[in-house]
């Protein structure tokens, strides 16, 4: 009886010990691999599960984008550490420390890897099916007929990370800012309300005029400091990237009251300048022809956004000198 007793207290106790080595093994494995939550994403491409918080984001775009909305990405394409808004950007103090350079497009596959991303941004199709063999990756493009400003593209990208509320306070700020700047224009008496502005480009030997939704400060200046476009400025709204390309001879019939100027083709923006009948249009000859820097009027970014603002106010009511 007692050797019955012995053996069914050693198996009891045998049994205890693999049920608490069974939760002690469970509940190391849930420390070390914890669950994931995820959800589907919906973009250009198709449909993506991720995770609801990606912690470890890549992406060939979009770094200002991102950055705003308090997301620092573990790796970026190469000139995306360089871009133009970085220096005129109120950002904190090795804010890019760490942010790894992939390369240029695609991305560098190894390097890639390498990060262990959780979710990849590609702003171009090609390289998706590539990308998605490291991590789940969407596809937001860079322009889509499905943005109709840069703030749809902002928008979805925080839809990603459900960040939405904040991209939804920045937009409205900014706007704040952009009605208050047109304010303070108006107010000055250097443009007159009723009196038409003109946006235009000189590069790549040739001369550009951009309308509403424009590049280079067509949407800056007429979507959101709602300054007046010519007529011919207005019918490019819709057109393919919202511009026509001019001959010297074409310039006057677009050139409005003001005229903003980004030049990139020194040599071409001489030539016109150098032409015979540039001093005698209206703009030029009132002294209302306004040139500024062109490589952050290129971009959509909220860093960019807020320097072209800053650019376009101070042209009209320079910052005082400290």
């Amino acid at each position: 009886m007692k050797k019955i007793k012995y053996i069914l207290l050693v198996t009891s106790l045998a049994a205890i010990l693999l049920l608490l080595a069974a939760c002690s093994s469970n509940e190391i494995e849930q420390q070390a691999t914890p669950h994931t939550e995820t959800k589907t994403f919906k973009h250009e491409s198709g449909e993506t599960v991720v995770p609801v918080h990606p912690q470890r984001v890549a992406s060939d775009q979009y770094m200002g984008q991102l950055l705003k909305l308090g997301i620092k990405p573990i790796g970026v394409r190469d000139n995306m550490l360089t871009e133009p808004w970085i220096k005129p950007a109120n950002i904190e103090k090795g804010a890019l420390d760490g942010i790894k350079s992939l390369g240029g497009f695609p991305l560098n596959l190894e390097a890639l890897t390498s990060l262990n991303p959780d979710v990849i941004i590609s702003s171009l199709p090609d390289n998706i099916e590539s990308y998605s063999k490291i991590a789940p990756t969407v596809h937001i493009p860079y322009a889509s007929p499905n943005y109709s400003s840069p703030m749809d593209k902002f928008f979805k990208i925080a839809e990603l990370f459900d960040k939405t509320e904040q991209a939804k306070q920045w937009i409205d700020q900014f706007e704040q800012e952009a009605a208050r700047v047109q304010e303070q224009i108006l107010q000055s008496g250097k443009i007159k309300k009723g009196e038409t502005v003109s946006v235009m480009g000189v590069f790549n030997k040739n001369v550009y005029v951009f309308g509403p939704k424009g590049s280079y400060g067509g949407s800056m200046i007429y979507d959101y400091v709602k300054l007046q476009p010519t007529p011919q400025a207005e019918q490019l709204r819709g057109q393919t990237f919202h511009s026509a390309q001019l001959s010297l001879e074409t310039v006057p019939e677009y050139m409005g009251d003001h005229a903003f100027f980004a030049v990139i083709d020194e040599a071409k923006g001489k030539e016109l300048m150098e032409s015979s009948f540039w001093k005698t249009l209206p703009a030029v000859a009132n002294n209302q022809v306004y040139f500024y820097d062109s490589p952050i009027f290129a971009m959509d970014d909220p860093y960019s956004m807020e320097a072209q603002l800053k650019i376009i106010h101070d042209l009209f009511m320079p910052t005082e000198k400290q």
